[in-house]
């Protein structure tokens, strides 16, 4: 028996959608540029190919950030995290029955939460893209389905408790 999370930042803009969205952009933006530089004020074009410049990294960033991934797979004896990313896959395995799951408040007030599987001095950060919310929901299903240090539960009784 196994039990599989699998998590994704969410990014619903689609390549297409992307272009569309920074061409249309450019075009109307530069509309209102070239209008104030008939007037003479040609200073601003060269602001507004920085702004567009700007926006076209923040999308291609953020376009980057949806091939990124996390499965988390967790067995009778073992918990496999991969992560896969635009520079790759990493691997981490856990002994589950030695594995425990940490949920660390933020440093600063507003920060963010940090949510590792830690065991044998080794500590892997899982779901640091989700949002504080889904964060604790993570940690709290990750705990009922690890357990704690050697008290791993039976994925079957998990199965009941399982929340989709």
């Amino acid at each position: 028996m196994e039990q599989r999370i699998d998590l994704q930042p969410n990014c619903s803009l689609k390549p297409a959608g992307a272009v569309l969205f920074f061409v249309s952009t450019c075009l109307f933006s530069l509309a209102f540029a070239l209008f104030f530089v008939i007037h003479g004020f040609w200073p601003v074009l060269p602001f507004w190919a920085l702004e567009m410049l700007a926006l076209g990294l923040a999308l291609r960033l953020s376009m980057q950030r949806g091939k990124y991934s996390q499965t988390v797979l967790i067995t009778d004896s073992q918990i496999r995290l991969e992560t896969r990313s635009r520079r790759g896959a990493q691997k981490q395995e856990f002994a589950r029955h030695w594995a425990k799951v940490r949920l660390r408040s933020p440093p600063r007030r507003h920060g963010t939460s940090q949510l590792t599987i830690v065991s044998h001095g080794r500590a892997y950060e899982v779901g640091s893209f989700l949002t504080e919310e889904d964060r604790c929901r993570l940690a709290e299903r990750l705990r009922y389905l690890v357990g704690g240090m050697n008290e791993s539960p039976p994925l079957e009784i998990a199965n009941i408790g399982d929340r989709n």
